[in-house]
């Protein structure tokens, strides 16, 4: 047996290792769709699975530390729900909710909610369900629905200026269509609804209906055959946004009017449109600011003097395929006047038949989602690309396969109420947790079998068990590998999160580790805690054996041949996958040189995580952990 000396070089060395790979760079073997129609990451220690992603472009001005949030679905898309990336494109949280729309983040009442819409969307191009709000810990804090008994659509939920939720409705009713098509006198349509509505009790603040204000020959989508019955209604309308101004009044898009419409907030009347067959604007950019067309997502800014929106100019098969862009008007709404002061096209050509949206994000530059397309792309403020990412093989691009119907960037703090996911196996241990943001290095903390009696506390610690120090490297993407020193036996072993502080965040359950036993050991952390019955797959084996029988060789080479293999040959596997190594690998240390200098540790583990690894950090860890 090698010595422990090298034992814990191999601790220090193999930190560096990544368990999911990240997101591919440029490649163009994941854009011909030869990694699968939805390309995704899975894990040793959760049945969870992360969208792997291929970055065309980057730059450094996307890493602002904030989270973006998709929500893919479609019929390749095996398991849809919300989904939270960090800035390096590796997996923060997902949850299989089914077919998600519109995930966004709101501020109410001082606190951060991840919001998104759930039910049935099969319903002629639109939904009928109703909106969620997540608190920190991913835990249901709202359930929004539609008043008088009307089923909230998947197109708008928004979190107004009033803290109020306004979201769009289809509701099927009677309509005279005799002035469309030779239509019915007693025909039916979808009318484009919304409503604004308080939060916390339901209650109806304001309701607005398009058929009491539009004329049926505004449109430009004709009956196309509905109409006719309360069966097939007709979608004349298709109300997609709704955002609230400082004034109380209202701007809606409405997809086949190729307009923005702004509304009184008490009689609901029209004050103006922007576009469309009735523009009341004076457009100075020669056209360009007024010639949408099947756009979404219209926003206010700047107190009311800009407006952002996505203009799709695609409606689909039949129509004209022109390039989708998103907009930043200037308006002027005493001498009505219209301008584009920037205009965001993507250099490949991207048309999105449907859905999409527009973010200005906090640091001035701005996030375009491609909707029907599986694909964002953040611009400076100038329209510059920054960073274009795919999260669907580009073939596939207006199928609809893979799809988000709009993709937005935040700042998040998740703090799960979960356990950290645990899979042992050999001499390495796998762990996850997820939705943690603030998880900055992983502690491996092992019983001696002597004393364990089996018996668990509230904290996953058996009573009478004192867990002491194996091993700790800094968290590394979704999962991250701890592996475990040669020398130590066989025994129950549990994984501590710290954030960067040194605080602890959660700590898995234990687990019952053999290294020689031939399977994986998977601890879910969502489990009841007393059921300590560990899950095994034949997969998890195969891959655990390999990848100890790997390590096991690599130090019977010695240090050198394991800093060659666990470092350049991880870095030549992820080339080869076409993957890029631009991502910088998170190899922050674990305690500065102040604390190490600092005898009196207290029991509240307060180092820092700044500068580099070294034994000695590992050494000074560890002691501070078996006093936990």
């Amino acid at each position: 047996m090698l010595s422990d000396r090298y034992a814990a070089i191999l601790v220090f060395v193999c930190s560096f290792a990544q368990a999911d790979h990240g997101p591919f760079i440029q490649s163009s073997e994941y854009a011909e769709g030869k990694f699968g129609a939805w390309p995704t990451e899975t894990y040793r220690s959760t049945s969870i699975v992360g969208p792997a992603l291929n970055y065309l472009e980057s730059s450094p001005q996307c890493k602002d530390g904030q989270y973006t949030f998709v929500a893919p679905r479609g019929l390749g898309v095996a398991t849809p729900g919300p989904t939270i990336i960090d800035q390096d494109g590796h997996l923060v949280w997902s949850k299989n909710y089914g077919q998600t729309y519109n995930l966004n983040m709101y501020q109410f009442k001082g606190q951060s909610y991840l919001t998104f819409w759930l039910g049935n969307d099969a319903v002629a191009g639109h939904g009928e369900g109703v909106y969620y709000m997540l608190d920190s810990s991913y835990e249901e804090a709202y359930k929004i629905q539609g008043a008088n008994a009307l089923p909230a659509d998947l197109h708008e939920f928004h979190i107004t200026v009033d803290e109020t939720a306004v979201f769009t409705i289809y509701e099927v009713r009677r309509a005279d269509l005799r002035s469309v098509e030779d239509g019915p006198e007693d025909g039916w349509i979808y009318d484009g609804t919304f409503q604004e509505v308080d939060v916390e009790t339901g209650e109806l603040l304001f309701q607005w209906r398009a058929s009491e204000h539009f004329n049926f020959t505004e449109v430009y989508r004709g009956r196309e055959g509905a109409g006719e019955s309360k069966v097939s209604p007709w979608d004349f309308f298709h109300i997609n946004s709704v955002d609230k101004d400082a004034n109380g009044n209202f701007l809606i898009s409405a997809r086949y009017t190729n307009s923005l419409i702004y509304i009184d907030g008490r009689s609901g009347s029209i004050i103006w449109r922007l576009g469309g067959k009735h523009n009341s604007f004076q457009d100075l950019s020669d056209g360009k600011a007024t010639n949408i067309a099947w756009q979404h997502h219209a926003r206010f800014h700047e107190n009311g003097s800009a407006i952002t929106l996505f203009d799709n100019a695609s409606r689909g098969e039949g129509a004209p395929s022109l390039t989708s862009r998103g907009l930043y008007l200037d308006i002027n709404t005493e001498k009505m006047t219209v301008a584009v002061r920037h205009e965001y096209c993507n250099p490949h050509s991207i048309s999105s038949q449907s859905q999409g949206s527009l973010q200005v994000l906090d640091t001035g530059n701005v996030l375009v989602g491609y909707g029907y397309n599986a694909a964002w792309t953040e611009y400076s403020i100038h329209g510059d690309v920054l960073c274009h990412v795919h999260f669907g093989p580009e073939t596939d691009f207006g199928r609809g396969d893979i799809t988000s119907y709009r993709v937005f960037k935040h700042p998040w703090v998740g703090r799960p109420r979960t356990r950290p996911d645990i899979a042992v196996y050999a001499y390495e241990a796998a762990v996850s947790w997820n939705g943690a943001t603030e998880v900055a290095a992983w502690v491996l903390q092992g019983i001696n079998p002597e004393s364990n009696t089996g018996e668990d506390d509230d904290d996953g610690d058996a009573t009478s068990n004192r867990f002491r120090f194996l091993a700790a490297v800094p968290k590394s993407g979704f999962e991250t590998i701890i592996p475990i020193p040669f020398h130590v036996e066989k025994q129950s072993v549990r994984v501590v999160g710290v954030n960067a502080t040194g605080h602890v965040l959660g700590a898995s359950q234990y687990v019952d580790w053999d290294p020689a036993s031939p399977e994986a050991v998977v601890m879910n952390g969502v489990e009841e805690k007393k059921d300590n019955k560990a899950r095994s797959t034949a997969l998890r084996s195969f891959v655990f054996f390999v990848l100890g029988f790997f390590s096991a060789v690599v130090l019977a080479a010695g240090a050198w041949a394991v800093y060659r293999c666990c470092v350049l040959s991880a870095v030549a596997t992820r080339k080869s996958r076409a993957r890029g190594d631009w991502i910088p690998i998170e190899n922050d240390g674990f305690i500065s040189d102040e604390y190490l200098s600092d005898g009196d540790m207290s029991d509240d583990i307060e180092f820092s995580l700044l500068g580099n690894p070294r034994l000695a950090s590992y050494e000074n860890l560890g002691q501070e952990f078996d006093r936990i």
